[in-house]
């Protein structure tokens, strides 16, 4: 298990990998939306760009890459963990993702892209706000002018981040037959903005515990990495049915357009 000190871009597939497709992605109900919104957007984004193909920044297994592909759009996605392109490999139509292995804050892929998104908390994963910063100005450099970057997040709650670490509760989010997997926060820092997520997967016979590691961003300072790296805000949803973002929304879906060079 990955410790505080020598936690690294590889870190969350080491974990999770090979418990990933069965258990975390069905955390997410919101796959085929999340298709249709960012499928909608890479055809808006072509026709406005002239650019045609679509990056994803930590595409994991493949659970967002994949249908997209099935669309008919050029996909090429970025991970870090080997673990998790090597699952990604082994499922049907995985020869029509063009595959980085790398660290997607300073990923290597040669643009231009259309559309360059990030989904399922993805880029709380990169440890500072540095590390962030790094990401946007990286997406915005494989971006034409008016191509678009579409980042989806949870909408921090520190109180809640906070009880659930003092609580020291683990709380059921998904079952099957005898198995559960329960949730807590092993740690929180509301200085850094770092949570540590606590993951146990439990039977009737052993548990598995695994502790990852989050730097959360608030929407408004979201906007201004994404303003430092000359992407501006054009549409904030409160999911990927394109509700409206309130201050109740529990997460939020931001679409950012290229606009121009990053600022100094």
């Amino acid at each position: 298990m990955a410790t505080q000190e020598n936690y690294g871009p590889t870190s969350y597939g080491d974990e999770l990998a090979d418990i990933y497709d069965n258990w975390i992605v069905r955390l997410q109900d919101d796959t085929e939306d999340t298709v249709r919104v960012l499928g909608e957007l890479a055809d808006s984004a072509a026709r406005a760009s002239g650019a045609k193909r679509v990056l994803e920044l930590g595409v994991g297994t493949g659970r967002v890459a994949l249908p997209l592909s099935e669309r008919g759009l050029e996909i090429t996605g970025i991970d870090a963990s080997p673990d998790m392109l090597d699952r990604l490999r082994e499922k049907p139509g995985s020869h029509r993702v063009t595959l980085v292995q790398g660290d997607f804050a300073d990923h290597t892929a040669e643009g231009p892209f259309a559309l360059v998104y990030i989904v399922f908390n993805t880029l709380y994963s990169l440890s500072s706000q540095e590390e962030q910063l790094n990401c946007l100005s990286n997406a915005a450099r494989l971006l034409p002018d008016d191509g678009l970057f579409v980042v989806q997040g949870f909408v921090p709650d520190t109180a809640r981040f906070e009880m659930a670490r003092q609580s020291r509760q683990l709380m059921e989010v998904a079952r099957s037959e005898e198995s559960s997997l329960n949730l807590g926060v092993a740690r929180h820092d509301p200085v850094t903005q770092r949570m540590w997520p606590h993951y146990s997967l439990r039977d009737s016979a052993t548990s598995r515990d695994h502790i990852v590691q989050f730097r959360y961003v608030w929407p408004s300072e979201l906007d201004l990495m994404a303003r430092l790296a000359g992407l501006t805000l054009e549409q904030r949803y409160g999911g990927w049915d394109r509700s409206p973002f309130t201050g109740e929304s529990q997460q939020h879906v931001s679409v950012y357009r290229k606009t121009g060079a990053a600022r100094p």
